[in-house]
């Protein structure tokens, strides 16, 4: 193996497949590693934890194709810290991998390529296709309610429904709060009508790796694993097994009372009162506030028997019944973080039930569910 390549270009790459090493140690050496594969002018640089895998292809000048396995942790920081220009790498004799810049140069151990287990493979003609821009925001919107709890991995997934036509859903719940968002395709109808579970971490790691703009990605979908392209890079990912709740059934349809206020001063609000609602003496850690709903405006109050107690009162519209609910106030900012509207709507029933919030508009078709805490 030998070929040329800027560093800038390199280490692009280079930290793009490392997102797909996992740090935990029981794995095999070899996932520690990235692949680098030197074949036709291209540099394929691949990494994967079994879980997730990511492969990105480069343009290079190759003079002799070949493949080899770096240790990601040193690796990826040498070439970080390597000056902005032509980087000459080859193989060398001792199972070792040289890397010159000017008249400097280093040699690095590698592994054994033919170690490497290979990505998943797919059958590439029969895709569906999207826009970047739409996927990632549909999954920064529902990212926020996955679990992180693996003894229970249906809710550490991410529901994606693809019905026949140009519809697809994406939700996501950790029991206590369910986010949803559904996306048009476009015009022309899919032939995918499916149903799957993606890991979080998964579809995360997309939103971070694709560049947010118009562009298209394409999505394969193949029994127990799904494949994500666009950029130049491919991402793949192991579905999860299982049933996912039926979600239609806990979003209420019907309300009693609905709040029309503005998103900044409500976020503000809940960020000062969510100081005060920690209160480790009682053991709470649920940060809960209480938004007392009047006529006119809502009352958002917290207290801590080590700090002290917060009110605050805010505009609002109502539409229906005044009530007294609590909620965790970090759920609450979760969402308001991920919704770009300048006002949101919360529809509520009783102390007990759900609360709902939307845009204002309405416009991304998403809604974010959250329990309430019982007021003692």
């Amino acid at each position: 193996m030998r070929f040329s390549i800027n560093q800038t270009t390199f280490l692009e790459g280079v930290q793009t497949v490392q997102r797909a090493i996992s740090t935990k140690s029981v794995l095999p050496p070899i996932l520690s590693g990235i692949y680098i594969e030197a074949k036709d002018n291209e540099i394929y640089l691949k990494a994967t934890d079994l879980e997730i895998g990511i492969e990105f292809v480069l343009p290079a000048n190759v003079e002799e194709n070949g493949a080899s396995v770096l240790p990601a942790r040193y690796f990826v920081e040498l070439v970080k810290k390597l000056p902005s220009m032509e980087l000459f790498i080859e193989e060398i004799e001792n199972s070792q991998i040289r890397i010159s810049y000017g008249k400097s140069e280093i040699a690095l151990n590698a592994y054994d390529a033919d170690e490497f287990p290979p990505l998943q493979q797919f059958d590439e003609t029969n895709y569906l296709s999207m826009k970047k821009s739409v996927l990632i925001g549909g999954i920064k919107n529902v990212s926020i309610a996955a679990s992180s709890d693996y003894t229970r991995p249906i809710f550490t997934g991410i529901l994606m429904e693809i019905l026949q036509g140009n519809q697809l859903k994406l939700v996501a719940t950790d029991t206590h709060r369910l986010a949803y968002t559904e996306i048009e395709l476009g015009d022309e109808p899919s032939d995918f009508n499916t149903s799957v579970i993606i890991p979080s971490r998964s579809l995360i790691e997309i939103s971070r790796i694709f560049k947010m703009d118009e562009g298209e990605v394409k999505i394969f979908i193949d029994r127990n694993k799904i494949l994500f392209q666009a950029d130049g890079i491919k991402i793949t990912s192991r579905l999860i097994e299982g049933k996912f709740v039926n979600y239609k059934q806990v979003i209420p349809e019907d309300f009693s009372t609905r709040v029309r206020l503005m998103k900044r001063g409500f976020s503000d609000s809940l960020e000062r009162a969510s100081l005060l609602s920690r209160d480790d003496l009682s053991k709470r850690k649920h940060n809960t506030v209480k938004l007392s709903v009047g006529e006119a405006e809502m009352q958002i109050s917290s207290k801590s028997s080590q700090i002290g107690e917060l009110e605050e009162e805010l505009p609002i519209h109502l539409e229906g019944n005044t009530l007294e609910i609590g909620f965790n106030a970090k759920y609450l900012l979760d969402v308001l973080r991920v919704i770009d509207t300048d006002e949101v709507v919360m529809d509520l029933t009783t102390e007990l039930s759900p609360g709902i919030i939307r845009p204002v508009d309405g416009k991304d078709n998403s809604l974010f569910l959250v329990l309430p805490i019982r007021l003692s």
